[in-house]
């Protein structure tokens, strides 16, 4: 990309070594890098999914964008007791994992569900699980699969940021629903009337105007999609509006062009007294609400 993060590594470590696919790009980033002169930073054009072999092992390796699998040559160039982080999955619901490198195989740590650009080159033109935007559909709108994700993986301790730690000092974990990222003020809850299968969200918010939500990215094709159908299941308590207009609970579908640029936003709601990303939650509103169920898919 620009080389903003490598530039943020830099004075951390000895060498920092980056790719960038995108030709122009990666030029430009390298010419940034040395015109401010991060003598360490060592810039290339060229496909992240075949790391930098002519400098392997490598201490610590970050992908910043996301591929199908863990790319095979990132594990070989990765050290004995290194560590990588990349996010992993499907073209639009993934988890951050961090990887530490044990006898030449990965012992993983799921960090939290994300949302990253995909990887290009290799990774995507081996990418066995495809989006279908003339098929939108949500992944796991009834809470039912989850994942444990580690809270806290840091090995200091610090007063301004107090590693989140159990008594005996092991990280903390917390089950959360599969396929939905930016989950803000959000608990998964396991009863015998969720309205579909055992699970449901529950949002809860005390202060107006906070964020109190989830989202979740899906590919959809305008030009073949002309209607969609939503349904969910909602339920209530104590919800008041924020103190700006349209803070109220809603499903809200965000539309974007093909440069990620908007397109404009519909919902369902308000409830008083949604490529698109869905996003389910508060919305700036107090109170409490649950919900389950949630199904999008193209009209007839």
């Amino acid at each position: 990309g620009s080389g903003y993060q490598a530039a943020v590594l830099s004075p951390l470590v000895k060498d920092v070594y980056t790719i960038e696919i995108v030709k122009p790009l990666g030029e430009r980033a390298a010419k940034t890098l040395a015109k401010l002169k991060y003598k360490n930073v060592h810039a290339k054009v060229g496909d992240g999914f075949q790391g930098w072999p002519e400098h392997a092992p490598f201490d610590k390796i970050i992908v910043t964008c996301s591929p199908e699998k863990v790319p095979p040559k990132l594990i070989e160039q990765l050290r004995e007791g290194g560590r990588m982080i990349v996010p992993v999955g499907e073209r639009y619901q993934q988890t951050l994992y961090l990887f530490h490198k044990q006898d030449g195989k990965l012992k993983k740590l799921a960090l939290l569900p994300t949302l990253f650009v995909p990887m290009t080159g290799t990774a995507e033109a081996d990418r066995v699980v495809k989006p279908d935007p003339a098929h939108p559909a949500i992944n796991n709108g009834g809470f039912e699969q989850t994942e444990t994700i580690t809270k806290d993986t840091s090995e200091r301790d610090s007063a301004d940021s107090p590693p989140d730690k159990t008594a005996d000092g092991k990280d903390k974990e917390e089950i959360v629903p599969l396929g939905w990222h930016y989950q803000r003020q959000l608990r998964l809850v396991e009863a015998a009337d969720a309205p579909e299968g055992k699970h449901y969200v529950t949002f809860s918010n005390s202060e107006p105007g906070r964020n109190a939500y989830a989202l979740q990215g899906l590919a959809v094709d305008g030009r073949k999609v002309h209607e969609l159908n939503v349904s969910i299941w909602v339920k209530m308590s104590n919800v008041r509006p924020g103190p700006h207009p349209g803070q109220h609970p809603l499903v809200v579908i965000l539309f974007y062009d093909e440069n990620r640029a908007p397109a404009g936003q519909v919902w369902v709601g308000p409830w008083r007294d949604p490529v698109a990303i869905v996003r389910v939650g508060m919305n700036g509103a107090t109170g409490e609400v649950s919900f389950d169920d949630l199904r999008i898919g193209a009209a007839e």
